[in-house]
């Protein structure tokens, strides 16, 4: 299924949530699966502002080599300009466990809200669970403060493989009501995490994203001025290449503002979603938090799309 397919099948989704006449224990089902479906591949998204970062960065990297008469420095300046590539470090190993944790957590809560036994769901729910503990254990050697509670994956696997069909049909929102309190402790530190990455007005740090977006459109000025004053003639294609680096900085300057918007709006639908699930409340307040979730997605695929 395509991104754009899976946005308009998850805002169908949501208007379900809202006009559904069926149980509570169901309804909150459809909350937690809208929640897992549109969660489960978040990390592409703060992911693409670093990829597109880096390769704004290595681009304009190439004028500043173009502008150098000497062949050996010529040759040194282009090596630079690869080893970044290779080398680029903006996303940490606690940011990208960060990212993965965030991703392992949703895909579960797609599995535990399957609508259907069946043995290939045994084995999703084992390998997510694997692989669910394995990142927490990794994140907490990584930020040892942190605590992350262990065993969810575990816990949320076999839930599944020991319940069959009779897990689907009784046993289902008590097992998600036992994860969830769980997973909302590891969304809170993961999406904390990662608005301090993206530089959120509320979580300033000295190596934010954002500086870094600033600082590179003035290299970017620098590099292309010193490589037209070498060159003896400058192409429409040259021309090009500066205007669509300038752009694609723009749409991923707006892209870091949607991903700081779409992760706190995650915080607050999972917090919703942890709270609709305690006192059993009316699905309006959490269809709304949702539906602004789903919005800030949309709006990030849309932006996406514009930098492809």
């Amino acid at each position: 299924m395509s991104q754009g397919n899976a946005v308009k099948c998850l805002l169908f989704l949501l208007a379900s949530i809202i006009t559904s006449c069926a149980s509570l224990s169901k309804s909150q089902l459809n909350e937690v699966n809208a929640f897992g479906l549109l969660t489960c591949n978040f990390s592409a998204y703060p992911g693409t502002v670093v990829s597109t970062y880096n390769r704004i960065h290595q681009q304009q990297e190439l004028y500043r080599a173009n502008s150098i008469d000497d062949a050996a420095e010529h040759f040194k300046a282009i090596e630079k300009a690869n080893d970044f590539k290779q080398k680029t470090d903006l996303i940490s190993p606690k940011i990208d466990l960060s990212l993965k944790i965030i991703d392992q957590y949703a895909q579960g809560l797609i599995i535990l809200t399957a609508n259907k036994y069946n043995k290939k769901l045994d084995t999703s729910a084992k390998s997510f669970g694997s692989n669910l503990d394995k990142l927490v254990a990794a994140y907490n050697k990584v930020d040892a403060g942190a605590n992350l509670p262990s065993g969810i994956g575990s816990l949320a696997a076999a839930a599944i493989t020991l319940g069959g069909d009779i897990y689907i049909r009784k046993k289902q929102a008590d097992d998600i009501k036992q994860i969830l309190p769980i997973g909302d402790k590891i969304i809170e530190k993961m999406t904390t995490n990662i608005l301090e990455f993206l530089g959120s007005p509320s979580l300033r740090n000295g190596n934010s994203l954002e500086g870094l977006i600033k600082a590179e459109k003035s290299t970017i000025s620098t590099n292309y001025q010193s490589f037209v004053s070498h060159k003896k003639i400058v192409t429409l294609d040259d021309e090009r290449g500066c205007l669509q680096m300038l752009e694609d900085l723009d749409d991923v300057e707006r892209l870091r503002l949607q991903c700081i918007e779409a992760v706190s709006n995650l915080r607050k639908a999972h917090a919703q979603l942890l709270k609709d699930m305690d006192q059993k409340q009316t699905l309006m307040q959490y269809a709304t938090e949702l539906q602004s979730y789903g919005d800030d997605v949309k709006a990030i695929y849309n932006t996406i799309q514009a930098i492809k």
